[in-house]
């Protein structure tokens, strides 16, 4: 690689007009010295394109109608010129020194495709609601359990993404964890400890949302593509069943979540028919947490933002 290397970031914005300024920001704060960014206004319906035109001349920025947050993010990618490439969420946030760090941890190691950071998850005012919450990346939870690790932040080689491809425009739920299942097979994906963003959740962000059945069942897809590949590990494609019983399991969480109760029963034994295991008291505890925990992060969050607003 050569001395800092042209770094691409790509954020793609559909009307968080609210948070976009931070985002905006935090990126032309960095102090690597080599930054190409791309903001593509995806047919915002709210004063985005006003946001966005404080910043003519300090990044590039178009406006297209609306076509989805894939379509749209491979757009910014194919327009831009640098080896290293990212993406940072409109809601999201880079901290001071985030490329640098993570572009240094690329140099050392051109066995490495993928670095991404530590983050903190952030409120609608970006107070830290809790800290530290990404994890070393596990192919192997990644696609048994559906358990993605990998924050806002994430940078990559343009070589390894020319051969993984783009996000799946048909994917609305899960393109992101498809899309790393493709590229953890062009190069190691690192962990970098530091906390270099801040992961914003608030009532608009996915996270938020009830996901319904039909929806959720893109988790049901993104297996069947990656199992079809001749490339899976050995060691992956002996567990199969159990990533369809997870799978499963995730779609009866969700109708949980939903208050679809005789509907999660029906998948949470689907579930079970298909991976015994999770009849466990230890899942069936998990799934009552994560049923539990959505509501009251949502009442928090509210509260929090009244309070402090």
């Amino acid at each position: 690689m050569q001395q800092f290397p042209l770094v691409s970031i790509v954020t793609p914005t559909f009307n968080q007009a609210t948070y976009l300024a931070q985002t905006i920001d935090s990126v032309l704060c960095q102090d690597y010295p080599n930054i190409e960014y791309i903001v593509i206004d995806d047919g915002s319906t709210d004063s985005t394109p006003e946001v966005l035109s404080r910043y003519s001349g300090k990044v590039r920025w178009e406006r297209h109608e609306n076509m989805g947050q894939a379509l749209t993010l491979n757009k910014g990618w194919a327009i831009s010129t640098g080896c290293v490439m990212g993406y940072l969420s409109s809601d999201d946030i880079l901290y001071p020194g985030a490329v640098s760090k993570l572009v240094a941890i690329l140099e050392r190691d051109n066995s490495v495709a993928c670095v991404y950071p530590d983050a903190h998850l952030i409120d609608n005012i970006s107070h830290v609601v809790k800290r530290n919450v990404c994890r070393p990346f596990d192919l192997t939870d990644l696609v048994i359990r559906q358990e993605c690790y990998i924050g806002p932040g994430a940078l990559f080689r343009r070589d390894a993404f020319d051969l993984a491809g783009g996000w799946k425009s048909e994917l609305k739920l899960a393109p992101d964890r498809e899309f790393w299942m493709r590229l953890a097979e062009y190069g190691r994906i690192e962990f970098c400890q530091d906390v270099l963003a801040g992961y914003r959740i608030h009532p608009e962000s996915i996270s938020y949302k009830d996901v319904s059945e039909a929806i959720g069942r893109e988790y049901l897809f993104v297996l069947d593509q990656y199992f079809d590949s001749s490339s899976v590990p050995a060691d992956l494609v002996v567990r199969k069943s159990e990533a369809y019983g997870y799978a499963h399991l995730i779609l009866a969480r969700n109708c949980f979540r939903a208050g679809l109760f005789r509907r999660g029963w029906e998948l949470y034994e689907e579930a079970c028919r298909i991976y015994p295991p999770l009849r466990s008291t230890s899942v069936k505890a998990r799934i009552l947490r994560n049923v539990v925990s959505k509501p009251l992060r949502i009442a928090l969050a509210t509260c929090r933002s009244v309070f402090k607003s």
